[in-house]
């Protein structure tokens, strides 16, 4: 009987688990924006989740003669640029973005800025 009960308890379990897989491969895709000529190009590193939670990224060119852009894109995808490099201040933003305890965003750029150099680690959007 122990036996039995046993095989019960098999069947039971593999059940919930093809249903689970059937239910996990229902899942749909859905492109929330697509980057351009007016959008910013070459999108980099991973997006953040924000405390807002908007979804922060950078790309590492931006529009027209810009040097790359930090963005903002909202759960149903309205993109909006918070902030445009133009060599001075660093260019071609790299590796994403950070969310400090404060609030603020932090990233690297590969270059540009003061010293000409790479930009480390700076603040690129103040605390919302």
């Amino acid at each position: 009987m122990a036996r039995l009960n046993a095989w019960k308890w098999a069947g039971v379990i593999a059940l919930l688990w093809a249903a689970s897989m059937t239910a996990a491969g229902a899942q749909t895709f859905k492109t929330l924006l697509s980057f351009g000529s007016s959008s910013g190009r070459d999108p980099e590193g991973s997006l953040v989740q924000g405390s807002d939670g908007n979804f922060y990224g950078t790309t590492y060119q931006g529009v027209g003669l810009n040097d790359g852009t930090v963005f903002k894109v909202t759960p149903d995808g309205v993109l909006t640029t918070l902030r445009s490099f133009h060599g001075n201040d660093g260019y071609g933003p790299v590796a994403g973005l950070v969310q400090g305890t404060n609030g603020s965003f932090y990233g690297t750029t590969v270059g540009g800025g003061a010293n000409g150099g790479a930009q480390f680690s700076r603040s690129l959007l103040p605390a919302s």
